[in-house]
């Protein structure tokens, strides 16, 4: 006699009660068959439902008030309540090493469960992080990180090959026959830009599909996108020949676009990399940049947040080579330096300029 989905499910979670199958099975399970994921949770008992709820998760962003980071903290927000526990987002208005650093001090005595936050810098916010881990908060850093003994686990957006080829062609997609390129970072000490920049580099040397494109310089313009602009237009008035920005900055993409359309230079210089649809949206439409990429920020934040929860709950260790579940993304799998990729790259063109419509970039 055929099995109910009902009766499947409940003997799946006896097997899993007896030991037969691993939790991580057991969730798979779960969740491929529709089973939402507080159902999940609520199933699971002492583990995560019990544990995890009331935790204190705190979301530090770069700096607040800039959509990619907001969309983070929504995917924070419902994996907190998913998980029964408590979000509190908070952070500088700039983008600011010292004054984030001080709101990782000022997070020491009120000893959170887990924080999320992506760094401004990598070496100067690490006391502080060692010092709220000594205290039993896990760390987890997404999308700019620290040095390793400053956190539990690094979520990144996707390999940083993976990320360099995605801007690279980007690139190509805007001016097919390559040539002279700047790269513009924050500062020299946001890590994932460090790591961006030596991937590009180490593809623009081995594969020749890249070979047309030279870097000529690096800019650094603040997360700013007055300083972007103001940056842009004097590069292109200093390098006529010019021919792309490539940029792993959200803000400096869309402001570098402005740039070129005001100096009239639309069709011969490109600014392209990682761009959010919102505020790419009229450059996209006029033609001033062809294609750029991104993923989602609230994938992004919601894995990040979940990871945490798991681990400070006792359901992952932070180990090379251990995989969990992150519903509505599948499984991901913790490699090296303890860091687990979301991997979801997209690309944006005309008509693919929103995250439901962006083309999925094979991996």
């Amino acid at each position: 006699m055929k099995m109910s989905l009902k009766d499947g499910l409940e003997a799946l979670t006896a097997q899993a009660n007896a030991g037969q199958v691993s939790r991580r099975a057991w969730i798979r399970g779960m969740l491929a068959a529709g089973v939402a994921a507080p159902a999940i949770l609520k199933a699971m008992g002492p583990a995560i439902a019990q544990e995890a709820r009331g935790f204190r998760v705190f979301n530090v962003p770069k700096f607040t008030g800039f959509v990619f980071f907001e969309l983070a903290r929504d995917g924070s927000a419902k994996a907190c309540e998913e998980t029964g526990c408590e979000l509190t987002y908070v952070g500088t208005t700039t983008a600011d090493v010292e004054g984030q650093v001080q709101v990782y001090q000022n997070l020491i005595p009120q000893r959170p469960d887990v924080l999320v936050t992506a760094a401004l810098d990598i070496n100067a916010p690490v006391p502080a992080l060692s010092q709220l881990r000594q205290r039993g908060t896990t760390v987890v850093t997404f999308d700019a990180d620290v040095a390793p003994q400053g956190r539990d686990l690094f979520v990144n957006m996707a390999p940083f090959d993976v990320q360099a080829r995605a801007m690279l062609e980007s690139a190509l997609a805007n001016a097919p026959e390559g040539g002279k390129a700047i790269w513009v970072a924050p500062t020299p000490t946001v890590a994932n830009f460090i790591s961006q920049k030596e991937a590009l580099d180490a593809l623009i040397a081995s594969d020749p599909r890249y070979a047309s494109i030279e870097f000529i310089d690096t800019l650094y313009a603040q997360d700013d996108p007055e300083k972007s602009y103001t940056v842009g237009a004097s590069a292109m008035q200093a390098h006529p020949d010019l021919r792309l920005f490539i940029s792993g900055s959200g803000i400096s993409v869309p402001a570098l676009n402005k740039a070129i359309e005001d100096t009239g230079r639309r069709g011969e210089v490109f600014a392209t990399g990682y761009g959010l649809p919102s505020t790419m949206e009229t450059y996209i439409t006029n033609d001033t940049v062809r294609q750029y990429a991104l993923w989602s920020p609230f994938s992004f934040g919601y894995m990040a947040a979940w990871a945490g929860i798991l681990m400070k709950a006792g359901e992952l260790a932070a180990e090379p080579g251990t995989s969990f579940e992150v519903p509505g993304l599948g499984m991901r799998e913790i490699g090296e330096n303890q860091t687990a990729n979301l991997n979801a790259m997209l690309f944006f063109t005309k008509g693919h300029d929103t995250f439901e419509t962006g083309i999925p970039m094979e991996m």
